[in-house]
């Protein structure tokens, strides 16, 4: 995501401060009333000392509302949501807050009135509704100009229409920079030309843009050298780059040295040997726990699916995996039997006919991926990692998109990165710099890290 570390920053911490004032707001409200204010299906007003009690659990009940519109994705991005689905997932944070309340409070053995927690409720979520209501309408982000440099191909058109679609992002695309001073033939880039490499000082002290974005073409040679190395490469096999001014400001690196003259290590063990055995336990434990604390809904949907459509809960596929070995992945069933019957390997669509009662639900909230922890405890799959794609989509990618065949040197995942950042129409491309982002910089906190935000993922329906 595209934004200036302070225009994050404002935003963010505007919808802390709110949503932490509407939590207190309304947790002393309910206690005031219940006080002061006679109530249906009450006898007796509260006593004022009981209001200590409340100022007990102000700090829980404030934590507690942040933590849940986190998970609902309420700090991810400024993106202004349509008002029904506000109002729907703030009234799902609102019904949890005071259930998780009931409970904290059961658990405590704490006299905490059930009639305040009700209170609370309906308090808070008109709080909230007014809050973010009003909230949305605030945000005015800084228009920023950009122009885009390089190959003005697929992935520049791609990068362009993202902009004008999330124009909440504060971006604008003013025109294109290309390579030389000869006009590209047919450039996918709607925006203007501006100019070549050769006049980017000349544009620059004209002030046309704020902001340049590189565009790579996706046939350069370094990634003809990739998509050759994975076919072959052996597991000591390192590759690396000898970097010009532009590669030597990029971001963390793995260097080494050749006397006084620096390499950047582009492919190589990155300490995966170290730590495969760590990222194993972490999926065995993780994974069992998983399993144990979702068997319940595993155990629904194998009872449900039966029920509305005719034929095995459970659904077997073959999908790629590490090393483009195949192995059987697991599912819940969300289409008929036999739904790529005469049709071949086609990608599910909203509406799809195919769909049984229940499949777009299940879709919806990853239910039907349940069933991939046994694979994660088989150790066919990861918990983090590329997802496994289908063998007829694999060879059509490795035919199309530079680069694709190093994914295969990870076990595909449960979860990703791609799935926890990126949008469900995202293209393979921009899945595979996902990927590889995962891969250069893979750790267990990363993993923890990708895992709960997978959870905000499932309760908002976003994600690929």
């Amino acid at each position: 995501m595209y934004r200036t570390a302070t225009g994050t920053s404002l935003w963010r911490l505007r919808r802390y401060l709110g949503d932490a004032a509407a939590a207190v707001a309304a947790w002393y409200g309910a206690a005031f009333l219940r006080i002061h204010v006679p109530m249906p299906f009450t006898r007796f007003l509260l006593p004022g000392d009981r209001l200590e009690l409340a100022h007990e659990g102000v700090l829980f009940v404030v934590v507690l509302q942040l933590l849940l519109l986190y998970f609902f994705g309420f700090y991810q991005n400024p993106e202004p949501r349509p008002r029904m689905q506000l109002a729907t997932h703030l009234t799902a944070v609102a019904m949890l807050h005071s259930l998780l309340l009931i409970g904290y409070f059961f658990l405590q053995g704490s006299q905490f009135p059930r009639t305040t927690i009700l209170l609370f409720l309906i308090l808070d979520l008109l709080a909230l509704l007014l809050w973010r209501f009003s909230e949305q309408g605030l945000y005015r982000p800084v228009r920023r100009r950009v122009a885009l440099v390089g190959h003005a191909g697929n992935a520049a058109s791609e990068l362009e229409s993202k902009i004008s679609t999330h124009h909440w992002h504060g971006l604008d695309v003013v025109g294109y920079i290309s390579l030389d001073d000869e006009s590209p033939e047919n450039p996918l880039v709607t925006a203007p030309r501006l100019g070549s490499i050769d006049q980017l000082s000349r544009l620059a002290e004209q002030d046309l843009f704020d902001d340049l974005i590189l565009v790579t073409s996706p046939t350069n040679w370094p990634n003809r050298v990739l998509d050759q190395l994975t076919e072959v490469r052996s597991p000591h096999l390192n590759v690396l780059l000898l970097p010009g001014p532009f590669e030597s400001l990029v971001g963390r690196m793995r260097y080494r040295w050749v006397s006084d003259v620096p390499l950047i290590e582009v492919i190589g063990d990155h300490g995966f040997s170290f730590r495969r055995p760590a990222k194993r336990a972490f999926d065995l434990v993780i994974g069992g726990l998983l399993v144990v604390a979702t068997a319940p809904a595993m155990l629904l949907c194998s009872l449900l699916i039966p029920l509305v459509s005719r034929g095995p809960a459970l659904y077997r596929q073959t999908r790629i995996g590490r090393h483009r070995q195949p192995f059987t992945l697991y599912k819940f069933r969300t289409m008929v039997p036999d739904a790529e019957a005469g049709r071949g390997e086609v990608l599910a669509t909203p509406g799809d006919p195919r769909l049984i009662p229940l499949g777009a639900w299940l879709r919806r909230t990853r239910l039907d991926e349940l069933p991939q922890l046994f694979n994660v405890l088989g150790g066919s799959m990861s918990l983090v990692g590329p997802r496994p794609e289908r063998p007829g989509f694999v060879l059509r990618y490795l035919e199309h998109v530079p680069g694709y065949a190093e994914r295969f040197s990870m076990l595909p995942g449960l979860t990703g990165l791609a799935q926890v950042n990126g949008e469900y129409d995202s293209s393979p491309d921009n899945k595979l710099r996902y990927d590889m982002a995962y891969r250069a910089n893979v750790s267990l906190w990363l993993d923890l890290s990708i895992l709960v935000r997978t959870v905000r993922t499932v309760l908002t329906s976003r994600g690929v």
